[in-house]
C-alpha cells in the first residue's frame, strides 16, 4: 500500500474506533447499571478469586456471559502524612507501626507500594498476621461519607459460554 492509502485508512480506522469506543462506553454504563440493580436484588455471586472481596454478576449475551466485577474494598493509593487517615492507619498497626513503609512509601504523602489490593492484602497477611485485618480495614479508601469505594469493571477477557453457566 502507498503512504497515502495508509494515511487514509488510518484516519478512517481512527474514526471508526472513536465511534465504537463511544458506543462501548454507553453499553458499559448500561451493563454496570444493570449489575448494580442485580446487586440490590441479591443476584450477585461471590468472586471467582477468593483472595478478593466483592461480588460479580454475569451479564448474559446470546452465547456468552460477561462477568461484571464489583470489588468491595478499594484500598487507598496514598494519604497525607500526619492526616487523620495516617493516624488511623498507624494506630491499626499497634506495635507493628514500623511495618508501614513495607506497604506505603513516604513522599509528602504515603503511596502504596503494590500494584493492586490483592498483593497488598497478601503481604499484610504474611507480615502482620493477626493485625492484618485491622490494618487493611484502616487502608480502605472511603468517600466523604465514610462509605468504602469500589472499582467496577467488565471482565470481557473472562466471558463464559452460556451453557457453562449454572447460576445467575
Amino acid at each position: 500500500m502507498s503512504i497515502r492509502a495508509d494515511v487514509d485508512r488510518a484516519v478512517d480506522l481512527r474514526s471508526q474506533i472513536a465511534t465504537r469506543e463511544a458506543e462501548l462506553e454507553k453499553i458499559t454504563a448500561r451493563l454496570v447499571a444493570a449489575g448494580l440493580k442485580a446487586g440490590t436484588e441479591k443476584r450477585h455471586e461471590e468472586l471467582v478469586d477468593a483472595a478478593r472481596d466483592g461480588t460479580r454478576w454475569l451479564a448474559k449475551g446470546s452465547g456468552i456471559a460477561v462477568p461484571i466485577i464489583f470489588t468491595a474494598d478499594k484500598l487507598m493509593g496514598s494519604f497525607q502524612r500526619d492526616s487523620a487517615k495516617h493516624q488511623s492507619v498507624k494506630a491499626s498497626l499497634g506495635s507493628q507501626a514500623a511495618e508501614l513503609p513495607r506497604f506505603y512509601k513516604s513522599v509528602n504523602a504515603f503511596e502504596t507500594r503494590f500494584k493492586d489490593g490483592k498483593q497488598f492484602r497478601s503481604e499484610a497477611d504474611k507480615v502482620l498476621a493477626e493485625r492484618a485485618p485491622a490494618f487493611i480495614t484502616a487502608c480502605v479508601a472511603r468517600d466523604k461519607d465514610g462509605i468504602a469505594l469500589s472499582d467496577v469493571r467488565i471482565d470481557w477477557d473472562h466471558a463464559e459460554a452460556v451453557a457453562a453457566i449454572t447460576k445467575v
